[in-house]
């Protein structure tokens, strides 16, 4: 069943408070009785219609953002399968399968160039979570990117190709796609379908040690974020090669 949007938009709108709960009167807490009351059927159903369906879409994070930081996006949903790879005398070997899934159709990204850290989406986050922290974190400067230890992404155009690198454990992950998706870790080189990610051919890199274990979940999680930022939101701006940061007339870079 689809999601209707605008009935959601309208619901949040308006704020509904709790259903109060209702208690034994003191004069009657004498025994081993419980002292609060169920709901009834009519105010469990009022209580559940407040429900704000988090788990289809719930971008609070976007609407408090001060500096318009955080982004919903959109994508189909899709799965695809991922070989377990190994590394066996200086070679990859493909291993059995397992299941890539993207399923919740929106998405949060960060634009790390226009947050100031504020807490507001931190504050506003039903799950508790730390949405300009947990979330993709798009970068727009090159040295900003750079010096990051993880959850770094660096979008750039070259020619036909869209570029993507990602920052994880300290180490630079590359991919382009043009046609086909071409990855490059420390540890592993892959080019892949452009649709399904099936590999079409994979190698070690430099960085790869005997008998180890790798993995494309990586490259998979590179590629969803690229295509439903490249389906839904082709207004986010890209890197540049100059950088973003503009220093004061008055002082040095």
């Amino acid at each position: 069943m689809g999601v209707d949007l605008h009935e959601m938009v309208q619901r949040r709108a308006h704020r509904e408070y709790r259903v109060p709960v209702r208690h034994t009167p003191l004069s009657e807490r004498d025994s081993f009785d419980e002292t609060i009351y169920r709901y009834t059927e009519e105010e469990a159903k009022a209580e559940a219609s407040r429900c704000l369906d988090c788990d289809t879409i719930c971008s609070l994070c976007v609407g408090v953002c001060p500096n318009m930081a955080l982004l919903t996006y959109e994508m189909t949903p899709f799965v695809t399968q991922l070989p377990a790879l190994s590394v066996t005398d200086g070679s990859v070997v493909l291993g059995d399968a397992v299941d890539y899934r993207v399923d919740q159709p929106y998405q949060i990204a960060v634009l790390t160039d226009f947050c100031n850290e504020c807490g507001n989406c931190v504050t506003a986050c039903p799950t508790s979570g730390e949405p300009y922290r947990d979330k993709p974190r798009l970068f727009l400067d090159r040295r900003d990117f750079e010096a990051e230890k993880g959850n770094a992404f660096w979008f750039a155009q070259h020619g036909e190709a869209a570029i993507i690198e990602a920052r994880w454990d300290g180490e630079t992950h590359r991919m382009a796609i043009n046609g086909t998706v071409e990855y490059a870790s420390p540890a592993l080189k892959a080019t892949l379908e452009s649709d399904t990610l099936a590999v079409l051919s994979v190698e070690a890199g430099a960085g790869a040690l005997e008998g180890q274990h790798l993995s494309l979940d990586r490259a998979a999680a590179m590629y969803a974020l690229w295509r439903g930022l490249h389906q839904s939101m082709p207004q986010v701006p890209i890197a540049g090669t100059e950088g973003t940061k503009v220093s004061h007339p008055g002082y040095p870079d």
